[in-house]
């Protein structure tokens, strides 16, 4: 069976379809070519699949970068096995943009749907962090020059946009931590305790494919989860997986859990 062919096995669906015919030109153009070849932002599923596509190619390596520490949404680049690319390679721009408005306080949808609404397609557009009343949006650089010239308004507020160094930043995570201690690392039982859910009510959300995996929808309770997941559910909020801090005197195991905010 081809790489391809299992890919597609692995994830259905026309997008993935369409992505993984993407990902595999980009492969071969690399290889082809001996030249980088990057993508636009790809979500963590993408990722994913980017990721184990690169693995069938021993002349080509992969790297990903998205702007900001721990970004969930990456370029990615197809690369030569000899070659190596640094951060600041990336066409990754990060904006600033400020809102100048007085009312409510502006929310991630709102600077989303601002930057999708002067046409921009949400390829272009990384992770958006917002603080107070700045968004920090990672973009295509491409685009970035349209942002600033175009972007006036968010919601019902007038913004201003600049572009600032993404290195110089630091912002601090928007997640509050907390540790469980579950029997095990099955999905139900930490899905259970992060939200005070029962075993039986966790498993329903699971089995009703409500709760994804790393961009993933997983409808096994019994999947174990490793360090660095990400779990989303559906009308509950979104959590990763941190450090594995040891056991009980009992034998559960004690988990860190950055859940988000």
């Amino acid at each position: 069976m081809s790489v391809k062919d299992y890919l597609l096995g692995r994830y259905p669906g026309d997008e993935n379809k369409y992505f993984i015919g993407r990902m595999m030109e980009y492969l071969n153009r690399c290889e082809r070519n001996k030249q980088r070849v990057f993508t636009d932002f790809l979500h963590p599923l993408q990722v994913k699949i980017a990721t184990e596509l690169a693995r069938s190619q021993s002349s080509v390596q992969l790297g990903f970068h998205g702007g900001f520490e721990d970004a969930e949404r990456r370029m990615a680049v197809f690369l030569p096995e000899w070659d190596s690319v640094k951060p600041e390679e990336f066409p990754v721009e990060i904006l600033k943009i400020t809102d100048r408005g007085w009312g409510r306080t502006l929310s991630h949808r709102d600077f989303l749907g601002a930057l999708l609404g002067i046409g921009i397609n949400r390829e272009k557009v990384g992770d958006l962090l917002v603080r107070e009343r700045v968004c920090f949006a990672a973009v295509h650089r491409d685009i970035a020059g349209f942002v600033e010239t175009n972007l006036e308004r968010a919601g019902r507020s007038s913004v201003t946009v600049e572009r600032v160094a993404g290195e110089d930043l630091q912002i601090a995570p928007k997640y509050s931590e907390m540790r469980i201690t579950v029997a095990s690392p099955r999905l139900d039982s930490v899905v259970g305790s992060v939200f005070g859910l029962s075993r039986a009510k966790s498993a329903g959300l699971i089995n009703s494919e409500k709760v994804k995996v790393n961009w993933d929808v997983c409808n096994r309770t019994d999947a174990a989860l490793q360090q660095g997941d990400i779990v989303s559910v559906g009308g509950k909020g979104k959590f990763k997986v941190g450090e594995f801090a040891g056991t009980t005197k009992k034998g559960r195991s004690i988990m860190v859990i950055k859940l988000y905010k």
